[in-house]
């Protein structure tokens, strides 16, 4: 699975990035059609390690550079595991007509680890479709273990069942950690700020789920519908993708816990003399995500 993500994903993004730029001469539209932005906040349930509620705040501010070029700043804040932060900063290039071609550097930073992201993103515009992809070099800094780096991909395909209403399909693989998306967008109208409510339920390989309800209020720029906010001011919010396709074992400390305080030893349930302390140091492996004491 892992494979065929990636390969999939870095496919899309080669694909854009392969656009004939001779289309620029014949653009109507700037690349970022005023200086703009977003604030939303989403909560839900995540069901791995174990149930617990997450609650997300982010914000975008996206401005023009020139006609031809676009800057966007992505900041979010979550709740778990415990509190993370993470942010994006795109530069990019835009014909509103017919696609979005840049490059993107993330982080998230947790209490257990700092995940950096850079690479390429793309978005191609066909009528009702959108497709984008962002993908590159991720480089994970554990807390207490050694950094490790390697390839992510991510993408998505987009389709405005309305002018106001978007459905989407994604799939991401970052640090050996899979994970399938599908989420919904629907602008309101009739609100002095454009409003949007927003839903995505994320399915990792591990079976966790991660299920969220939001509100999105757009800010800046003349009233216009979602399809056109989205490819005339700002573009995919990549520091909460980043966040969200990060894994436990990923995002988690992969600290030790203390051993039972019982005098007895820890039971030797494999017969190969081992108690469980496998260093030696009188901690056995603990905490609550997967993977981290493997």
């Amino acid at each position: 699975m892992k494979g065929n993500i990636f390969c999939s994903a870095s496919a899309l993004a080669s694909l854009l990035l392969c656009l004939d730029f001779g289309s620029a001469a014949a653009q109507q539209l700037p690349a970022v059609s005023a200086p703009n932005g977003k604030i939303e906040f989403d909560a839900g349930a995540l069901t791995l390690p174990s149930a617990a509620f997450m609650g997300r705040a982010a914000g975008t501010l996206t401005l023009p550079l020139g006609d031809r070029f676009g800057l966007q700043v992505d900041v979010t804040g979550a709740t778990a595991p415990g509190f993370t932060t993470s942010a994006a900063l795109h530069l990019f290039t835009r014909d509103p007509a017919s696609y979005l071609i840049g490059g993107t550097l993330g982080v998230v930073r947790t209490p257990g680890s700092t995940v950096f992201a850079a690479g390429p993103e793309g978005e191609l515009y066909l009528d009702r479709w959108t497709l984008e992809a962002w993908a590159g070099l991720a480089i994970v800094h554990p807390a207490s273990a050694p950094a490790r780096s390697g390839a992510f991909a991510m993408a998505e395909a987009g389709y405005y069942a309305t002018d106001n209403w978007r459905l989407s399909l994604g799939v991401s693989s970052l640090d050996g950690y899979n994970s399938l998306q599908f989420g919904t967008e629907y602008l309101f109208d009739g609100f002095d700020l454009p409003l949007a409510a927003t839903t995505e339920i994320r399915v990792g390989q591990d079976g966790a789920i991660l299920g969220t309800l939001g509100l999105r209020v757009y800010i800046g720029g003349p009233s216009k519908s979602l399809i056109r906010r989205h490819r005339e001011d700002d573009p995919s919010d990549r520091s909460t993708a980043l966040y969200a396709a990060t894994g436990g074992a990923t995002l988690g400390s992969g600290s030790k816990v203390p051993a039972a305080t019982s005098p007895a030893p820890a039971a030797d349930e494999t017969g190969d003399g081992d108690s469980g302390d496998t260093d030696g140091d009188g901690y056995t492996c603990g905490g609550n995500v997967p993977g981290v004491c493997s």
